[in-house]
């Protein structure tokens, strides 16, 4: 790949940057949201077989038979479309964090990715991407129950800790613990964090604004942005 396409690590991060960046692996991103967007249009339509299967089996039963034969098929119904819903959130969410792969696999490695790498080293080390999640998903998950300011704090460590998991070969928890630390006891701490709300809050306009569809562009920016600024910043190093 062309060497001047590459934005070393160490320039500053900020809107040109990320565009100029953005803009060397649009495809890559864009290949991304397609794979999502069917994953989920083939979700809706399994979906929504599942539950003809079981509207049709209540119309085709007699009254006397409706409480037996009928609610007995819709119940099988729900319950077949709950695993079908799980598989398809998890299938979502390993995609999803690829827009943070992504960027993250450009600077360590210091070359464009291309559409295939992504789902290559997804799948390599599938078992690391779950587990991984998993543990992020709970703590997030927990600390948001937790009064919500700990999901809060756990979210911002995200950046680093798919980064450790991606360019890595740390373990999982070591990786968490690790990325915990580089972002809370940064001396760039309270700087990276205003960064990032303000780059939120300037993904967030666009994307309301568009009704979504700019998020087909705001979103690989973001990730890309929350990625180098992680690494100016010296939490990721």
């Amino acid at each position: 790949m062309d060497s001047q396409l590459i934005i070393p690590k160490e320039s500053k991060a900020d809107l040109s940057s990320t565009w100029n960046i953005y803009k060397s692996q649009w495809k890559t991103f864009l290949a991304l949201t397609g794979f999502l967007f069917a994953a989920y249009v083939i979700y809706i339509i399994v979906d929504v077989i599942l539950s003809i299967f079981g509207f049709s089996s209540l119309s085709l039963t007699s009254y006397t038979d409706y409480e037996n034969i009928g609610t007995g098929a819709y119940i099988i119904s729900a319950f077949v479309r709950i695993p079908v819903y799980l598989i398809y959130s998890v299938v979502a969410a390993l995609l999803s964090v690829l827009y943070m792969v992504i960027p993250a696999l450009y600077f360590n490695n210091k070359e464009i990715i291309t559409w295939k790498v992504p789902y290559k080293v997804l799948l390599k080390n599938l078992k690391r991407y779950l587990l991984a999640g998993i543990l992020y998903s709970l703590s997030l998950g927990l600390g948001f129950v937790l009064c919500i300011l700990p999901g809060i704090v756990i979210s911002f460590i995200g950046p680093s800790y798919v980064n450790k998991i991606a360019c890595s070969e740390m373990s999982i928890i070591d990786a968490f613990k690790s990325s915990f630390q580089a972002v809370f006891k940064s001396p760039n701490l309270w700087s990276y964090l205003g960064m990032q709300l303000l780059a939120g809050i300037i993904y967030i306009i666009p994307t309301v604004c568009t009704c979504g569809i700019g998020n087909i562009v705001t979103l690989p920016m973001l990730s890309i942005y929350s990625q180098h600024l992680a690494y100016n910043k010296g939490i990721i190093n």
